[in-house]
């Protein structure tokens, strides 16, 4: 039987990948409350998640908050930027809800859009140095160009939201314990062979 607890083995991995996005989530949480730093919670999460898919050596905690602190002042940019582009949404939403209904499918879209772009951006700049700008520039032209795992990121975390929303009430220990740290986890997985391309120039 010792052979299952050896750390090697698949079963002892997935264990400790589990613990670790449960720590991730709840650090994410935290330093997400006040709001204005939810942008560099969100970067940090990122960063720690590409780390564990990529199997990089590391702390969860002093990763987390090293990530935390080099990447506030972008981090918190970009995620005003991200509320702003939201509250403008929500409202062209009502408005078209109220006035013109035949436009809340475009605003679906422009939502699922904002959503892909935050995804990426979030992600590159937690892996790499570069101005806010470039990072948007890149992460809209990675979303078009490996559209397929852009697909599969959006699919995954729309349906993981979307059933934790209608399950609210079941589903509140998941969100607690993996809300934001699977979807970094899961995107991790499929942006990583886009960002090993894009180090090693293939």
């Amino acid at each position: 039987m010792n052979w299952l607890f050896d750390m090697d083995k698949p079963l002892m991995r997935g264990l400790s990948v589990i613990a670790d996005l449960i720590l991730l989530n709840l650090l994410t949480l935290l330093c997400a409350l006040p709001v204005i730093t939810a942008g560099a919670s969100f970067c940090a999460a990122f960063s720690v998640a590409l780390r564990s898919v990529r199997n990089e050596d590391g702390i969860i905690v002093k990763d987390f908050f090293g990530a935390f602190r080099g990447n506030f002042r972008k981090a918190t940019i970009l995620w005003l930027m991200s509320l702003l582009a939201v509250v403008l949404l929500a409202a062209d939403w009502i408005a078209a809800k109220l006035f013109v209904p035949v436009l809340i499918p475009a605003i679906g879209a422009m939502a699922v859009m904002l959503l892909v772009l935050g995804l990426y951006a979030f992600a590159l700049l937690a892996r790499y140095e570069n101005t806010i700008w470039a990072t948007l520039t890149n992460a809209a032209a990675l979303a078009v160009g490996y559209f397929p795992r852009t697909l599969g990121m959006v699919a995954f975390c729309l349906a993981f939201w979307a059933l934790c929303v209608r399950f609210l009430v079941q589903a509140m220990p998941i969100l607690f314990l993996f809300g934001f740290s699977l979807p970094c986890y899961v995107c991790g997985l499929l942006m990583n062979d886009i960002f090993y391309k894009l180090e090693n120039n293939k």
